[in-house]
């Protein structure tokens, strides 16, 4: 391990960035601190992006080395090459384990950006099990798997499991986590090009990280976390971390990151962290590009199908405290953009959640980001979440933009959005929709038990048994007792329509206590900008929102960007019955119009959620009002004291909301409002009556400028 620094070539750009490095990490950290400069395999020397020399002599960037590391130290990823063009690639799994500190030191893990590239195994590499031809189920794993716990195949809660090994001799409890390894033998042992294993302190910078699968890094036990300025290419997840009761991880922050998932619509050469981006059809653009997950997979074949290994996010968390801070970050191609789960609280009474029982998602921020070709959630907050701040994001083409469904907690705050759309998934709307061809499905025909399903898209990998399902199978529970997939998550035309916001209700057969609303604060809708081919929320309830000001151009004939296809309602014709097939009740959903147009506001759809015997929930009323839609409101709850007192019926006046510019025309109607947002003295969010002039619907002032918070502490985002 090299403790000193290494002897450095006289004069050039070579010594200017070493002695950057160095000083800047010596003033900081002490004279304690160390700067180590690796390459791939070590020993020779290593370059700067000029081909100029940094250090003659250089460290394998290894498990090995990262031991030695301390709390303030560097390590720095060089190039291989002195050629200017040339991209190293660091192909070894790396291990950073039990690294904390008392003080504000953190270790900094540093590359240059696309020149250095971690990479990763592929996912047929991961599951080393072809899938078969047959219909039939297959093992391809050991001992060890075939004893561990049946649970249901989760990918996510696999891949963060336990670190602990299964005892000698004996299977583990039927409740217990799934081990994986960190460092040892295991399935999904190599699963990530980057292991944080109990770190407390590190950043990663400026690295470029390329088919890691299932996860460019993954942290367990771990806090004060930061990947910046960095490009992750493929990965189920770019950071999955999780936190312990014995470990709390908190302190999590990605930022300034580029992922694209899905490359198969990309000049995956051209790729770059800052775009534009290139597509394979020649485009360049700064949103992306739609591929194979976007334009040919069914939604449900890429949740928890053959393609599952899609279902991930950038930000994938799992029992994390906060703060936790997504910012500046574009999500490109991609499943999920944020997911959020308060895994440890699952087990709990919904009456039992709160900030003590469930300390996890608090303090959440995400904002200016770019989601673009999100065939689910930009944002996704599970089981349990407080306080968390979603604004000055942009949305553009993506399904249900913010999934609250079955989460507790609140207060909530998603406000200063902007989201429009110019394509829809899956289906052949245009002939020149980008990304491939349309989805089509070769479903087994009748009587086979399997009928009605693609054997090469309705298979589910399990992870932790390492085995194929058989086809159509979702899960085999520890009885033996087979679920069977929802043939109709699995058709080319599930999920496509979308919603804003997306909650639900109470499945059939729940027991009491079990379903979650956000009952300790509101879920406060404000000041956001939205040209829809969807509905603002459906198949569910409008449960504890608070939706004021906000400024929404639906897709109709004569608004540019319309097309006949791309803006028909789906499904044509409403059935109760189908949508809210899950739900303990179906009987009174609806579709809701505004009072002219024809794409719905609400879709599937009941004013008051509903506890898990079917009964209201007035407690839980929602309340939207000062609103502005080119198709006005819903007549059927305009007698609702709760609804749209005054709201307004008519173009907002965006400027061009097809291409995502929210400026407003002169004399736009969303230029003015008499509700001002702020805060009350007990906390609270209020819509207080001002002048119109002081006030306006929407995410963009008259002035052009982005819509700016109540100005409290409550809205200030950590530095």
């Amino acid at each position: 391990m090299q403790t000193d620094q290494p002897r450095l070539r006289s004069g050039g750009a070579g010594l200017r960035f070493a002695v950057a490095i160095a000083f800047s990490f010596l003033v900081s950290q002490g004279a304690a601190a160390k700067t180590v400069f690796v390459t791939p395999t070590g020993a020779g020397p290593g370059y700067a992006a000029d081909g100029s020399v940094v250090a003659e002599r250089t460290e394998a960037f290894s498990s090995l080395t990262m031991r030695a590391v301390l709390p303030g130290d560097t390590v720095q990823l060089l190039l291989d090459s002195p050629d200017p063009a040339a991209i190293t690639l660091y192909r070894e799994r790396v291990v950073l384990s039990q690294k904390t500190s008392r003080g504000p030191s953190l270790i900094a893990i540093k590359g240059l950006g696309t020149r250095t590239r971690m990479i990763g195994r592929s996912v047929e590499q991961i599951r080393d099990c072809p899938m078969p031809e047959d219909s039939a189920e297959r093992s391809c794993g050991d001992l060890y798997a075939v004893l561990s716990a049946p649970r249901k195949p989760d990918l996510f809660a696999t891949l963060l499991a336990s670190t602990s090994s299964l005892p000698e001799g004996g299977s583990q409890a039927i409740n217990s986590r799934p081990a994986i390894p960190i460092g040892k033998s295991g399935r999904l042992a190599d699963a990530a090009c980057l292991d944080l294993d109990r770190v407390d302190g590190v950043v990663i910078e400026d690295l470029t990280f390329q088919d890691c699968w299932l996860a460019a890094i993954r942290a367990l036990g771990s806090r004060r976390i930061t990947l910046r300025r960095s490009l992750v290419i493929g990965s189920s997840y770019g950071l999955a971390a999780r936190g312990r009761a014995d470990r709390p991880s908190d302190d999590v922050t990605v930022e300034d990151v580029t992922w694209v998932q899905d490359t198969s619509g990309f000049d995956e050469t051209s790729l770059t962290r800052g775009g534009p981006f290139r597509c394979r059809d020649g485009r360049t653009t700064e949103l992306g590009c739609p591929g194979m997950m976007w334009r040919s997979i069914p939604w449900g074949v890429s949740h928890h199908g053959v393609y599952e290994h899609f279902n991930g996010a950038l930000l994938g968390g799992s029992d994390l405290q906060g703060p936790i801070v997504f910012r500046r970050n574009k999500v490109l191609a991609a499943y999920n953009g944020v997911r959020l789960k308060a895994s440890g609280c699952e087990d709990l009474p919904a009456s039992g959640l709160s900030p003590a029982s469930c300390p996890f998602n608090a303090h959440v921020w995400i904002y200016e980001n770019l989601f673009s070709y999100v065939r689910d959630n930009p944002v996704e907050l599970e089981t349990w979440a407080t306080d968390a701040h979603i604004f000055r994001n942009r949305i553009h083409n993506a399904h249900a933009w913010f999934s609250f469904d079955d989460m507790g907690g609140g207060p909530i705050y998603v406000y200063g959005n902007r989201g429009w759309f110019d394509d829809m998934p899956a289906l052949a709307w245009s002939p020149s929709a980008p990304g491939g061809p349309p989805c089509l499905r070769r479903p087994v025909p009748k009587p086979a038990p399997e009928a009605g399903f693609d054997p090469k898209l309705d298979r589910r990998f399990d992870y932790l048994k390492v085995r194929w399902l058989p086809v159509g199978v979702e899960e085999i529970d520890a009885t033996g007792r087979v679920d069977w997939m929802d043939p109709l998550e699995q058709s080319c035309e599930a999920s496509v329509a979308g919603r804003v916001i997306k909650l639900a209700l109470p499945a059939k057969g729940a027991a009491p206590d079990t379903f979650r609303y956000a009952m300790r604060g509101p879920i406060y809708v404000f000041n956001n900008s939205w040209s829809l081919r969807s509905p603002v929320t459906g198949i569910g309830a409008a449960a504890n929102l608070r939706h004021w000001n906000n400024a929404i151009s639906f897709c109709e004939p004569g608004r540019a960007g319309y097309e006949i296809e791309l803006c028909k309602i789906r499904p044509e014709v409403f059935d109760a019955a189908a949508c809210g097939r899950e739900f303990v009740r179906a009987d009174d959903l609806g579709r809701y119009a505004g009072a002219k147009g024809s794409v719905p506001f609400f879709d599937c759809f009941r004013w008051l959620p509903m506890d898990e015997r079917g009964q209201d929930m007035p407690v839980l009323r929602s309340a939207f009002d000062h609103d502005v839609s080119n198709d006005g409101f819903p007549p059927a709850f305009e007698q609702l004291a709760e609804f749209e007192r005054h709201g307004r019926m008519g173009d907002p006046g965006f400027r061009a909301p097809e291409r995502g510019d929210f400026t407003l025309v002169r004399n736009a109607l969303a230029a003015t409002s008499t509700c001002l947002v702020g805060e009350t003295a007990d906390g609270r969010l209020a819509c207080t009556e001002v002048p119109a002039d002081r006030s306006f619907a929407g995410a963009v002032a008259p002035d052009g400028q982005l819509y700016e918070a109540p100005d409290s502490p409550r809205f200030k985002p950590p530095k």
